[in-house]
């Protein structure tokens, strides 16, 4: 009944099945957690899963404009939408993915739990006009969603048998999401904005920052890949400085942070990255014998 009110009230509250389904996806990860045995591994899967999903929006939302959220949290419409795609792309779907993954479920029970459920979930925001399609449709989600957690599924099996080539995009992926989502705070906050001549549009903004973000992160991985130690944190921290000034230099972006923040966060970040390392390679030097199977 409440759904039918809520369906008919004119001025509905657009936020409530998006929190909603938070609600429902923070429970399936958070006992995921709760019955891991290899937490570190099982986090390393979950960032490598929110960074396909993000590659995936970047040319399907950013790009393509595929469809449209409205969520209405943020003020701005276009920051409004990124969010939407943000909660469905690094929560509702990456979540369900890993909890799909972690209890080994079977083609029958991908297709229905990925496939039926968010193919429903969307038709149902659709008719709560709280998401739009533009060229997207709905069998899309219906065959693309069971695939996506069969990929899942794989990339954890590639971890437990350590492949270096999956730790590394794994490490890649992790730093990348977590830039994405430094930068969106920063954007959302007026504190930077990418874009092409005198004046920066969102849109070009948001087609920018992945270039940036993957930039900043094939460097990082690179530097880390070896041993993570204060060397290999200096030369994440000068490459970082190398390329926001490239970007300045060409009048790319625009920021508003005081120096003394920058360093702060930017410090702070590389030695969040310096634990990506080690949950994703292990303590030590053992990077070394990754980069020798790469080699070969």
């Amino acid at each position: 009944m409440k759904w039918v009110m809520f369906m008919k009230n004119p001025k509905r509250n657009n936020k409530i099945p998006f929190i909603a389904l938070f609600l429902i996806h923070s429970g399936l990860l958070g006992y995921t957690f709760y019955k891991s045995k290899n937490k570190k591994q099982l986090f390393t899967l979950l960032m490598s899963n929110i960074g396909f999903a993000y590659l995936l929006e970047f040319f399907v939302l950013n790009l393509l404009k595929a469809y449209k959220y409205k969520p209405k949290i943020m003020k701005s419409n276009y920051f409004d939408n990124i969010l939407g795609a943000i909660l469905s792309q690094a929560i509702f779907v990456p979540f369900t993915a890993v909890f799909s993954t972690s209890l080994k479920l079977g083609w029958i029970r991908k297709f229905l739990l990925g496939g039926i459920y968010f193919s429903l979930v969307e038709l149902f925001f659709l008719k709560l006009k709280v998401y739009k399609h533009y060229w997207w449709r709905t069998k899309y989600t219906l065959i693309l969603i069971p695939l996506y957690f069969k990929i899942s599924d794989w990339w954890s099996i590639f971890l437990s048998r350590k492949n270096p080539i999956i730790r590394f995009i794994s490490l890649f992926l992790m730093i990348m999401v977590t830039e994405a989502n430094l930068l969106f705070v920063f954007a959302s906050a007026r504190k930077i904005r990418f874009g092409l001549g005198k004046h920066h549009s969102w849109t070009e903004h948001f087609i920018i920052v992945p270039i940036y973000a993957i930039s900043i992160s094939i460097f990082s991985t690179l530097s880390l890949l070896k041993q993570n130690n204060w060397g290999s944190k200096i030369r994440i921290l000068v490459i970082s400085m190398v390329i926001d000034q490239i970007f300045k230099k060409r009048k790319i972006v625009k920021e508003k942070f005081k120096v003394a923040d920058y360093y702060t966060v930017r410090i702070l970040v590389i030695l969040l990255y310096g634990k990506y390392r080690d949950w994703v390679y292990g303590t030590g030097n053992n990077g070394e014998e990754e980069l020798d199977l790469i080699n070969e």
